[in-house]
């Protein structure tokens, strides 16, 4: 290769830029002298471990793999060791011309442009400038990282993740509380610790306390604190999860399992932002942001008398709804392929076998996110040879029945009897029925929209 410094066609020298090409079988051979007069210097590795060596030895920030469609899924474990120990390299791919469907996952999971064969040399540099441009703004803005660990990117291409991207770039840059809804297992926590990043508290601490997790005899310690010797076995002070969030984020899952008490010390926080440790003399002021979660249905939890409605109305500031899985099905298979992928250890050498492919698409996911990562785990463990079957996945042992959905229908069918009774009771009217049932009018309404009931 040759090291003198190039010229434009208008003379002037053109800084040497560094590329790395990951070319397995040779297939650009000339790459090297055709990019040299655009200021390209290539380095050249068959294999991961190659590019690895030359990744910690040389200023690289750009790599051109060059795709063999008969090969692609051993190339993507190697594409995969690569970014996980170098994040903020740009990609761009070369193939053969010849894309299948799992050949295009690849791609649009891990590359910004791809070109087919022969290349147009004029184009394709054009590309290297602009991926060049990108991994500049990449080294000018650190990687994110909340707990020691990288923040997992929130990525898709249905409009559904789309729109939810957008809508916590505009929550994040506020400072008022948000309430996440959304299924079990449907990415709230990472949302909130994007919401968190997004935020100008991306400095502070992150702390999240899950609300079900704890015997209600703990929760009030845990998340306001206590002082030494303020009950038996409380033999030094504890900052409990607000004060520890100070400057911060403080992410509540699970809120609806708060208990009644404890929501209204909660909602006195909300207020006027202080804090009493269990055995303290004086409050203390927190200054952070709260963030909850909840999968179950808020304003059933008021009408049923397990959430306070204040409390629900002063944590229902901004309210974002995270989508099932099941509602971005054309996401799953390459969502499936980067858990594969980022499985340590001998995980990271088995692929899914078509089969594997048409029952991921084609399962409900009642678990979202989280089951599919656990099935994933599951199926590199029980995987027999390089590849991962339907079997392993244990998909046709689950059988998708949803005994909640039964019970809420029984439920709507037992409020409307009860409010069609209130009615009749008291000739329709409606202030009357609500003070029969102890509910507010606003309640009442709200379970006749609710029950469908024609007034």
């Amino acid at each position: 290769m040759n090291q003198d410094v190039p010229s434009d066609s208008k003379g002037s020298r053109i800084s040497r830029r560094n590329i790395l090409v990951l070319d397995p079988v040779d297939g650009l051979p000339d790459i090297a002298a055709e990019l040299a007069p655009f200021g390209w210097h290539c380095f050249k590795a068959q294999q991961a471990r190659d590019a690895l060596t030359l990744l910690g030895q040389y200023d690289i920030r750009l790599i051109v793999a060059v795709i063999e469609t008969s090969s692609h899924r051993c190339q993507a474990r190697e594409i995969a060791d690569i970014q996980r120990k170098h994040p903020k390299l740009q990609w761009l791919a070369v193939t053969d011309g010849i894309l299948d469907t799992s050949c295009s996952w690849l791609l649009s999971a891990n590359f910004i442009d791809y070109y087919h064969k022969p290349l147009n040399w004029c184009r394709f540099n054009d590309s290297l400038g602009h991926a060049w441009g990108m991994s500049q703004l990449a080294r000018d803005n650190p990687t994110v990282a909340i707990d020691d660990a990288p923040l997992t990117a929130i990525e898709g291409k249905h409009p559904l993740i789309q729109t939810l991207r957008r809508d916590l770039e505009k929550l994040g840059q506020s400072d008022d509380t948000v309430l996440l809804s959304g299924e079990t297992g449907s990415g709230k926590g990472l949302c909130a610790k994007w919401l968190h990043f997004l935020s100008h508290r991306r400095q502070g601490p992150f702390v999240t306390l899950n609300c079900g997790a704890l015997p209600a005899s703990l929760i009030q310690s845990t998340l306001f604190g206590h002082e030494k010797g303020a009950f038996t076995g409380a033999d030094k002070r504890y900052i409990g999860h607000l004060e520890q969030a100070d400057g911060g984020t403080l992410f509540l899952d699970e809120i609806a399992d708060l208990p009644l008490d404890l929501q209204v010390n909660l909602l006195h926080f909300l207020d006027d932002k202080q804090i009493m440790r269990i055995g303290a003399c004086h409050p203390q002021t927190v200054n952070c942001r709260l963030i909850f979660a909840s999968h179950q249905d808020l304003e059933n939890a008021v009408d049923e008398g397990r959430f306070r409605e204040d409390l629900y109305h002063r944590l229902n500031v901004l309210r974002l709804h995270v989508p099932s899985l099941r509602e971005y099905k054309s996401d799953i298979i390459p969502m499936a392929e980067r858990f594969l992928q980022n499985i340590p250890g001998n995980a990271s050498s088995l692929v899914f076998s078509n089969q594997a492919l048409n029952a991921i698409q084609n399962y409900n996911w009642p678990g979202n996110v989280r089951e599919l990562q656990n099935r994933i785990r599951r199926a590199a463990v029980m995987a027999e040879g390089s590849e991962i079957s339907a079997k392993a996945l244990g998909l046709d042992r689950i059988k998708e029945h949803n005994p909640d959905a039964e019970l809420a229908k029984q439920r709507d069918n037992l409020d409307a009897e009860v409010l069609l009774k209130a009615i009749a009771d008291n000739r329709h009217n409606i202030s009357a029925a609500a003070r029969q049932l102890n509910i507010s009018r606003t309640t009442f309404y709200r379970l006749i929209k609710k029950c469908q009931i024609q007034l």
